[in-house]
Order: C-alpha cells, then sequence, then structure tokens
C-alpha cells in the first residue's frame, strides 16, 4: 500500500465499495469554494462507536489532539454520520499511525470489507494517510474498521471529498491573459466556454483541489474543429504539449483524457496555446487515476530480499548465469539482470547501480508476477550468434492453472550494453489478445536512474501528422510515448532507453507515471491505439495458440544520445533500411518541390520554368549531388494531362535532372463509392477500410483510409505506380501512409492488426519500384521504417523562423533516425520566399542543413524576392556540402520541453559542425560550452562561419555569439595542431 504522498499513482487494487443506506445526523463539512467539497470526520466524534480494546487516546499530532487506538484482538471502530449530498464515488483518506506494518478490515453501510494492509509510519507519533476510493449514498453513512482479530493503525481523522471534481472554464476565479475570451455556448456546461486562445493567449484554472499529492486523471472538454494542441502545466512547472483531436465540428464537445501530477491542496492548471492556436475550453474534470487493473502481486514496496544460496553457474562467453534457489542472476560484465522465481520479478542493473526493479510482464490482465509457477532450466539456454553478434537465449516459465502459459524471453549478447525481452503466451486453445506487456513495473521508484538534477522522459509521437511534437516530459508527470522512450538526467546525461524493436505487428506504447525524479510506473505494451495513433477502433487482436508481445529494447548509457542511437542501429539490424538500388543513386536528394510553390494551382509551365531556372541558376552553382538535382512535382500533379507529365519529364532530363512524382497509395479523398478503382473491377466502396461493424472508419485529414490488403488497393497501387515508371519519374514521395496502418476489418484474414496491414501494402509498394525509384515517405507512422530510404522528419514546414523551430523540434528529439532506421531525415522542403527576411530563409535553410537531409526547395522561380534568396541560400558551395553529407546534426541540450534546442554539433572528418539558432524576435547572447557539445574542452580550434567565409583565431573552452532576431549561424571547428 502506498502512503498519502503516492497513494493515487499506483492506485491499490481495491475499487469502489457497495453499500446499504442509514439514517444518521448530519456532519460537519467545509466548503471554501463551489470547486472544493471537504467532510472530515474525527475518530474520537462523540458519535462513533468502538468496540472491544477500542479507546480515544491522547495524541499530540492528531487533529483534535485525540485519537482511536486499542484496535486489536476483535475490536472495532465506527465512523458515523457520514453526510454526503448525493450518490457517487468519494475518496475517504484515512489519517493513521502505525510504528509496524498494520491492517484492517474496512467496509461502509454494512457492506462487504476489504482487507487494507497500510504502510508502516515513521514511529508512533508519526501521521501517514492512505486514499481509498468509495461509493456513498446520498444522505448519512457509515464506515466500520475491524482489526480482523489482528492489530490495526491508530485512528486519526477520515477526510471524503469528491472523486470527480469539474471546474467550468469560465468560472470567475480562473486568470484569462491576451486574447482569451469568455462566450456563449449552447453545447457546453454552463451556457459558456473560453476561446481565442492563440498568439500568445492563455487560460488558468485556479484553485482545483485534491486530498493528496500524486497523479490524476484530468478531463478536458474542449470544441476544436480541427487538430490542435495547447501547452499544459501545472502550478507554474513545466508545460507538456498536448495535440487534441478534431471534434465533429465547432459546434461540438468532445474530450480528451491526459494524467497530471497535483500536490495536496490547491493546484492551478494553466492553458496557453504555445504561439499556435488552442482549441475552445468548456471544462475540467479531475480524478484520481483509476489503477484498478492492478493486482497486489504486480507492485514491489521493499527492495527484494538478499539471493538465497547458489546452485549452479555457467559461462557462455564472457556471459556469466548463477542459478540461485530463489533466483537466477545473468551478467554481461556492463549489466545484471536478476530474475526471481520466488515471484516472477526481476531487477536490472548497470554497474552495480539498480536501474529497474518490480519487472514483469502482462498478458491481457494475467500478470506474470501473479502466477503460481516461476521456473528456470539451464537446459533452456541457447547460443545467439546473429547480426548483434554472439550472446545466448534464455527463458523464464510463468506457469499457472487455467491460465496460458507465460514465457519471458530473454536475448543478452557479449559485448553490448543492452538486452532485448520478449513475452510469449501459449496455451492448447486459440488465445486471442491485443495487449502485450513485455515489461512492466508498478513498484515506488521503480525506475530510477540515479541522478536526479533534470530528470525527463522523451515522448515520441507515433507519426509525423497533425504537427504533432516531440516532448521531453518533465519525469514527474505521466504520459504516453510510442515505440521508444528515454528515461534521462539530462544534466549528466545518464539514461535509460526502452524501445520496441520488432514492428511486424503491434503498435507499441511506452506508459509511465514519475514521482520524486523516479518513475512508479513504466509499461512497454503492444496494443497501442489512441488519438495520437489516429485510431478510431481499438488495436486488433492476434490469435492463435502462441502469441508474442514486441521485442523490447532495454539499455542503460552515460549518454541517453549514444543510447537513442544504439537504439536505431538495433532496429536496422532487425530491419535495415530500404537499399539503394543501380537506378537510385545514393546520396542526399537536392532540389526542388511544387508544394510550397504552386500548392493546387501547380501548371505545365510551371514546371518547365522550374526546371530551366535551376538548371540555369542553381545546378552549376553546386545546387545538386554528386551531379544529381531533382525537380519534384507534388501533389496535383494530375493538373497535367499525360501528354504534359511525359513532356516535363523529357524536359527534366533534357536539363540533367531527374523526375519526381507524389502518390498516396492507402487514402481516397472522394466520397462516391461507386466510383472505379483505377486499373481494377472494385469499386472504391469495396476498398476503404471499415470497422468490424462494416461501418467505414471515420475520415482522417479528410480522405478515407484505404485498406492495404484488399485486392482492389493493389490492383490501384500497380496502375498508379507502374504509370510513374512508365513516364520515367525516378523518385516518388509517398503521403498519408499512417491511413495504412489503421485498425479496421481488413479484407485479407491473415491481417489482424493495422500494422500487419501496414507491412503488407508498403511490402507491395517495394516490390513495385524500390529498385527504380527514390522512395521518401511524408506522413507516416515512425516504424516500420524498412520501406523508404528517407522519411519527413516534421510535415508542413515552410520558411518561417516557427516553422524552423517547429522542424528543429523533431530533430532535437529525433536526430537518431538518421542513418540508422532511415538512411535520411528529410526536413520537409523550404518555401523561402514565405519568410519575412533573408536572415529568416537562413534560418530554415540551415535547418535543412543540419537535418540529415532532403534537400528541396520549395519557391516560385518567376518571382523576384524567391530568386533573390534562392540565389543567396542556395550557391554557397561549403553550406552545401554539409548538407550533402547526410548525417543528422545532435542536439547539445535535452531539456526544451515542446520545443526545439538552440544549439546542434556534428562531428565529421575530424571537424565539428556547430548550429545556432535564435527562434525569438529580439537579440540573444549564447555561450557554448565546447566540452558540453562533445569537442575537447582544452583544445584550440579554428572558427569558420560557413556562411561569410569568416575565419576567426582560436577558440578554446566556450563560444561567445550574439545571434540578433530569428538569425542562425553554422561554424566549423577544426582542431588546431
Amino acid at each position: 500500500m502506498k502512503t498519502l504522498t503516492s497513494c493515487l499513482a499506483l492506485f491499490i487494487f481495491i475499487c469502489s465499495f457497495s453499500f446499504g443506506t442509514s439514517s444518521l445526523s448530519s456532519a460537519d463539512a467545509t466548503a471554501s469554494d463551489a470547486n472544493e467539497v471537504i467532510y472530515s470526520y474525527e475518530a474520537e466524534a462523540a458519535g462513533n462507536t468502538m468496540t472491544g480494546n477500542a479507546s480515544i487516546a491522547d495524541c499530540s499530532g492528531c487533529s483534535g489532539s485525540k485519537k482511536v487506538g486499542g484496535l486489536y484482538q476483535g475490536s472495532s471502530m465506527r465512523f458515523t454520520d457520514i453526510e454526503v449530498p448525493e450518490a457517487g464515488s468519494y475518496n475517504v483518506v484515512f489519517s493513521y499511525i502505525s510504528g509496524d506494518p498494520r491492517s484492517a478490515d474496512i467496509s461502509a453501510n454494512g457492506g462487504t470489507s476489504r482487507h487494507i494492509d497500510f504502510d508502516k509510519t515513521a514511529d508512533w507519533n508519526t501521521l501517514a494517510a492512505l486514499t481509498i476510493p468509495m461509493t456513498l449514498v446520498q444522505g448519512s453513512n457509515y464506515i466500520d474498521i475491524s482489526d480482523g482479530n489482528g492489530y490495526s493503525p491508530d485512528f486519526d481523522k477520515i477526510d471524503v471529498y469528491p472523486i470527480a471534481q469539474g471546474y467550468e472554464a469560465e468560472a470567475s476565479g480562473n486568470t484569462l491573459t491576451g486574447n482569451a475570451a469568455v462566450s456563449n455556448c449552447g453545447a457546453c456546461s454552463g451556457g459558456q466556454k473560453v476561446g481565442n486562445l492563440y498568439q500568445g493567449a492563455s487560460l488558468q484554472f485556479n484553485a482545483i483541489n485534491v486530498p493528496s499529492t500524486g497523479s490524476y486523471n484530468l478531463t478536458v472538454y474542449y470544441i476544436s474543429g480541427d487538430p490542435r494542441a495547447a501547452d499544459v502545466s501545472t502550478n507554474g512547472g513545466p508545460a507538456q504539449n498536448i495535440l487534441f483531436q478534431s471534434t465533429k465540428d465547432w459546434s461540438t464537445v468532445g474530450s480528451q483524457t491526459i494524467s497530471v501530477n497535483l500536490v495536496a491542496g490547491s493546484n492551478t492548471i494553466l492553458f496557453s496555446d504555445g504561439g499556435g492556436y488552442s482549441p475552445d475550453m468548456d471544462k475540467i474534470v479531475v480524478t484520481p487515476i483509476d489503477a484498478d487493473q492492478v493486482k497486489p502481486c504486480e507492485q514491489v514496496i521493499t527492495e527484494a530480499p538478499a539471493l538465497g544460496e547458489q546452485v549452479a553457474k555457467k559461462k557462455f562467453g564472457s556471459i556469466k548465469i548463477s542459478e540461485y534457489a530463489d533466483a537466477v542472476v545473468i551478467q554481461n560484465g556492463d549489466y545484471a539482470v536478476t530474475y526471481r522465481t520466488d515471484n516472477g520479478m526481476a531487477d536490472y542493473a548497470w554497474k552495480d547501480k539498480t536501474i529497474a526493479k518490480g519487472v514483469y510482464s502482462k498478458f491481457e490482465d494475467e500478470a506474470s508476477s501473479c502466477y503460481d509457477s516461476h521456473s528456470f532450466s539451464m537446459a533452456d539456454v541457447t547460443p545467439l550468434k546473429d547480426g548483434f553478434g554472439k550472446g545466448i537465449k534464455v527463458k523464464f516459465v510463468n506457469s499457472q492453472a487455467g491460465s496460458p502459459t507465460l514465457n519471458q524471453w530473454y536475448s543478452f549478447y557479449e559485448d553490448k550494453p543492452y538486452f532485448f525481452t520478449r513475452t510469449e503466451a501459449v496455451s492448447a486453445a486459440e488465445l486471442q489478445s491485443n495487449y502485450m506487456a513485455p515489461l512492466v513495473t508498478n513498484t515506488t521508484g521503480g525506475i530510477d536512474i540515479g541522478s536526479y538534477t533534470d530528470g525527463r522522459v522523451l515522448s515520441v509521437p507515433y507519426d509525423n501528422d497533425m504537427w504533432i511534437r516531440h516532448q521531453a516530459v518533465p519525469i514527474n508527470s505521466a504520459d504516453t510515448s510510442y515505440e521508444v522512450s528515454a528515461i534521462y538526467d539530462n544534466a549528466s546525461r545518464n539514461g535509460l532507453i526502452v524501445g520496441s524493436v520488432t514492428h511486424d505487428t503491434w503498435k507499441t506504447g511506452i506508459r509511465f507515471t514519475g514521482e520524486n525524479n523516479r518513475l512508479n510506473q513504466l509499461e512497454v505494451f503492444g496494443g497501442a491505439s489512441t488519438a495520437k495513433t489516429h485510431d478510431s477502433v481499438a488495436h486488433g487482436s492476434i490469435k492463435g495458440t502462441v502469441l508474442t508481445s514486441p521485442m523490447a529494447f532495454v539499455g542503460f548509457y552515460g549518454d541517453y544520445r549514444k543510447g537513442m542511437e544504439e537504439y536505431g542501429k538495433a532496429n536496422a539490424v532487425i530491419a535495415p533500411p530500404l537499399a539503394f538500388g543501380k537506378k537510385v543513386p545514393e546520396g542526399v536528394p537536392v532540389g526542388w518541390n511544387s508544394w510550397g510553390a504552386f500548392g493546387s494551382n501547380l501548371t505545365y509551365q510551371d514546371v518547365l520554368d522550374t526546371s530551366d531556372y535551376v538548371k540555369q541558376h542553381l545546378q552549376k552553382e553546386g545546387f545538386n549531388n554528386k551531379k544529381v538535382t531533382y525537380i519534384n512535382l507534388d501533389s496535383y500533379w494530375d493538373n497535367l494531362t499525360e501528354a504534359q507529365l511525359a513532356d516535363v519529364v523529357a524536359k527534366i532530363r533534357e536539363n540533367g535532372q531527374k523526375a519526381g512524382i507524389y502518390w498516396g497509395p492507402f487514402v481516397y479523398w472522394g466520397d462516391n463509392m461507386e466510383q472505379q478503382v483505377e486499373g481494377s473491377s472494385y469499386k472504391y466502396g469495396d476498398i476503404i477500410l471499415r470497422d468490424e461493424s462494416g461501418n467505414p472508419l471515420p475520415k482522417l485529414d479528410g480522405a478515407y483510409a484505404v485498406d492495404p490488403s484488399h485486392p482492389g488497393a493493389k490492383d490501384r497501387i500497380t496502375y498508379f505506380l507502374n504509370r510513374f515508371k512508365n513516364l520515367g519519374f525516378e523518385y516518388i514521395k509517398l503521403d498519408f501512409l499512417t491511413h495504412g496502418a489503421l485498425e479496421g476489418k481488413h479484407y485479407d484474414p491473415a491481417v489482424q492488426t493495422g500494422t500487419q496491414a501496414y507491412n503488407q501494402g508498403m511490402a507491395y509498394v517495394d516490390s513495385l519500384i524500390a529498385d527504380k525509384m527514390f522512395i521518401s515517405a511524408s506522413i507516416a507512422p515512425l516504424f516500420p521504417s524498412q520501406y523508404a530510404h528517407s522519411r519527413r522528419i516534421a510535415t508542413d514546414t515552410f520558411g518561417s523562423i516557427s516553422d524552423t523551430e517547429f522542424q528543429l523540434n523533431a530533430l532535437t528529439y529525433g536526430w537518431w533516425q538518421n542513418g540508422t532506421i532511415y538512411h535520411y531525415t528529410d526536413p520537409d522542403h523550404m518555401a523561402l520566399s514565405r519568410a519575412g527576411s533573408l536572415t529568416e530563409a537562413r534560418s530554415r535553410v540551415n535547418s535543412a542543413v543540419i537535418s540529415g537531409t532532403v534537400f528541396m526547395d520549395s519557391d516560385n522561380v518567376r518571382d523576384a524576392k524567391a530568386q533573390e534568396y534562392m540565389t543567396a541560400l542556395l550557391t554557397n558551395k561549403a553550406v552545401l556540402e554539409v548538407a550533402q553529407i547526410g548525417k543528422a546534426f545532435r542536439p547539445i541540450e535535452g531539456n526544451t520541453g515542446a520545443k526545439a534546442a538552440e544549439a546542434f554539433v556534428l562531428k565529421d572528418k575530424g571537424d565539428y559542425y556547430l548550429a545556432l539558432f535564435n527562434y525569438g524576435s529580439t537579440p540573444v547572447d549564447k555561450t557554448v560550452d565546447l566540452a558540453r557539445a562533445g569537442l575537447d574542452g582544452s583544445a584550440a580550434y579554428k572558427l569558420k562561419d560557413l556562411w561569410t567565409g569568416a575565419v576567426s583565431g582560436d577558440v578554446q573552452g566556450s563560444l561567445q555569439v550574439t545571434l540578433e532576431p530569428m538569425e542562425s549561424k553554422l561554424f566549423r571547428l577544426t582542431p588546431k595542431n
């Protein structure tokens, strides 16, 4: 059981109680405002009753200076006259004293009692509190506490709070800034809302009262006709950027639940627009996190006992296995994994420091730690030799009558600081599941990285749609990351990396709750289906007699950035990035894309003029890579006739360029279900993805999802891709790929999940064009990653400083994708003439240069401003050479929340490159600690500004730079011999 400070973070197994009625007198209640109702009841109150040894005693630290003790050997007490205004769920906070661990049987209104364990307090004079959710009836109630013929704590009082508290956005006590304003809203609670949350506006809910410190669910009721985000922070702390999904229209209220950390008593919750546009707010409702699924055996509160007698040991190369009577320890020199066969839980330690404890696995609602038997056999240890090196595979078997066997598999390697683990459910009868978790801990401080200056948890988006941001979430908060996460201290950079390395079946989530600079909950699970995966139905269920979870990567590093890069490399061992073919040249694509320049108005003449301009003014000045320059037609290429398409390809080739095209294989933009599918006998109504009831999935981004497993969808893919190949296109931007990964009922019965469908669809695409066209994935899931040469790291970025910052947020926390799971990370096209100044446009170019990169301009070459900017910014050979390296710069700092870092560094061939950015509207002075940036702090360097060519004298220790508004710098630092 948890004490007051953390009980709500991990809520114990106790759920709501049901009770009878009683007619008792009224209780004492206090109300500080309409949003706070507290009922307080003293244990020694005259109306309460006691039996057996129970008696009132003095207590200097207690409320009222009295308590009720003596609850042993058949004694009990009853709190009477517990008045609440309406039936419902309430939090009952028991204030108690217990110098050793004790328990009590607790019931209300004569209902079934539950046996509750109370943590020991510091001594017999120190109070603690335990919160239990209970259902009470309108009017008077009573609560019984009996010792169960054992020994129970002494009790001071109980406080009763409504379990769900609602707070109206328009309440007079809230604080509004900027454009934020109250307006009428017929669909809203109270008939009003707060809107106009844009351009620096904010709404702060004040006096949010909760009974104890911990994690709470915050349900936000809002209106948003399109997807919008808000920065949400509590009590002035760091903000989390939350993406709110669109509601049906601007008159319909929707809701979304997030987790927040609150303190006992009064709190504030701030919603700010983050410089963009946020939803209109109706109200919020605060409830404790319901961990009703967490069973007592899933929690470890104390440290594991010492190991028992050793019974066997064996070496496999440099890996040692030591078997004890109650545990097995596997060591490879970097780490030690201790799997306890007495309770089915594991601890993970690196360099003798336990980083994770109380780790177990789950299948549906079955927890391995709750099983009766946990076994290990040295005979099950299997040697490994694969792309990761030499190692062993180890199996632990968790068994229980009437339940599937849960095998926990580990793969250990001799020279790796990481290992893999997965869960396997086995049964003679067919199993079905849409949830499997190979790594779970619900232990207080279960994840403890050992340094606490600036704790962060990396929250990675599932895909890159809807202007979603990466986030370095403060560790004392709660969120869900997708596919991978890092738990790290930005000051020391120590970090634990966890994530999935198999992406054939599951969408993987990493759910966490933090407190006291540690994580009390960490759950790596297959079966994520949320607003952030854009799914409207639950994750698909897999079926069979043997079901396997995602395989999880687990590694601890002195620098979390290296760990993220190692995670990317591990994925690339299992599923290498798409290989280059004879007709697909390796190297960063350099060129032009039509979308930012012409959008839906693209014409035949636009393409011809652009091709000529690029040849005459840019190519010969270095705007190419190995003499290859691309001219890419984006969406609305079909404004051109077939003959015109053939002509522009010929013209592009005549100009020594390669032609690119755009398409979305898994989307249907129309509404006519009788429309014939191109190249097929099927109609669009046949191939769109539907739910189990046969209804089309709701449109996403304005388009219906196409089922990748449907033969009509494959006919369509064949028709378009063969058309593009025959026309001579050698580059393709594939967009809206997430539609192909949505959950639904697929045509192919073997396809049970969205990820399986995506794999099938993308593999089919690759079979037609991978050896002939450079494939750039635009809007797409992060994984699976093996079907494209590049993936857009951020989408819909153009030329402004806000576009630059947004794109660099993705680089700050996603740089590791470059050169690992994708050859190149695409920063999206550069629409330079959309910038307000040459300085602002240069920052956009710098952001693309350092991102890894697909280096595409997107300007109207007939525009004088565009010509000026293109000439100034796309012909600097020193800058172009950095872009052509094709490597992403590392962020120097990783504590920027949902914003971008301001400094990035790259080492290449003995030189260092440093990029600095000012996203603001006022000048800033920046100092870069060279050692912190990864250089030798004691060495001297020659500094060259790659834009101006200016060379500075010795730079040693640190670099001081002044940046004007929206300005950036790109330097090369060469060690001086």
